[in-house]
């Protein structure tokens, strides 16, 4: 087991990335340049072997002290890359006893396959590796299987397509679309600070991101809109929904239904898995599953905190 702590100025972008890429289902949240834009830089990494894993470090300081968090819109990191003779729990065993507060989220996808030592293996709540792990719910959709709506969603859409709406990708900037959002539920995030809208929207880069716009096809006004992230041509790709809201006059016909229904279809039948980045909130859950998402766990581990 050779597991190493590596500084962010030793860590090299392109086998970073490759490791990334070679997840069962990469994130984005993991590529280098978004990574190094919503953290501004401060991660460091452990990285197995010569790149054949790799597990982010993002970290904060506080008098001169570094703990280790979550950044905020990077939902999900852990361990990505090969999982033939690594886990996550290794990896979580080898963060160093300096950082004395760490609180992370863990994709669930590394140790899926792993028969060494796999996270899921383990009950929620447990002490692992001298923290507490505790299980979240996301909520996805694997594009390469039919779609799979219900009655609601369905009369939704019916109700929408009669209507004059045009769906457009690119039509507005990222920073357009971060204010739709703020306008729509800014207030109900007051955690989301200005700078943090300001890192997301610099790793939004034209690789890894896209808007899709809801317009009035005589008026032109805006009804919502959405930012997705999605990972580079890959075997296995992944598509986050990360931050949408609709007008006032999108929120009056339930125009996200139709936002949501335009980049399912637009991306269909791929092998993708699409990300609706949660919820915990029971009814932003119900509305997701009125696509057909799927309720996924995944895992935060806590020490300190």
């Amino acid at each position: 087991m050779s597991i190493q702590y590596v500084d962010h100025h030793q860590i090299d972008p392109t086998k970073w990335d490759s490791a990334i890429l070679r997840s069962p289902h990469p994130l984005a949240y993991g590529l280098f340049e978004y990574l190094n834009a919503v953290c501004e830089s401060q991660w460091d990494a452990l990285i197995y072997n010569d790149y054949e894993s790799v597990f982010p470090l993002p970290f904060k300081k506080k008098f001169g002290i570094k703990y280790i968090v979550q950044p905020v819109f990077c939902q999900q990191l852990g361990a990505f890359g090969s999982n033939v003779n690594v886990s996550t729990h290794h990896f979580l065993s080898a963060i160093p006893k300096r950082f004395l507060r760490v609180r992370l989220q863990l994709n669930p996808y590394f140790d899926q396959t792993n028969e060494v030592e796999s996270i899921q293996t383990k009950p929620a709540g447990i002490i692992a590796s001298s923290g507490k792990l505790t299980t979240k719910t996301n909520m996805t959709i694997q594009l390469s299987q039919p779609l799979d709506y219900n009655k609601d969603c369905k009369k939704n859409l019916h109700r929408l397509a009669e209507l004059p709406i045009e769906y457009k990708i690119n039509a507005i900037s990222i920073r357009e679309a971060i204010d739709t959002y703020r306008k729509a539920w800014g207030k109900q995030n007051p955690e989301i600070e200005d700078e943090h809208y300001q890192l997301f929207a610099n790793a939004c880069t034209d690789r890894l991101s896209f808007t899709v716009t809801a317009h009035h096809q005589k008026e032109g006004d805006l009804l919502g809109a959405a930012i997705f992230l999605i990972t580079p041509e890959n075997a296995n790709r992944s598509l986050h929904y990360v931050c949408a809201g609709p007008t006032e006059a999108g929120k009056s016909i339930g125009v996200m239904h139709g936002i949501i229904d335009f980049i399912l279809n637009r991306y269909k039948g791929e092998n993708m898995l699409f990300d609706f980045e949660g919820s915990s909130i029971a009814s932003v859950a119900s509305f997701y599953k009125k696509f057909g998402a799927n309720e996924e766990p995944f895992f935060c581990f806590n020490r300190g905190f």
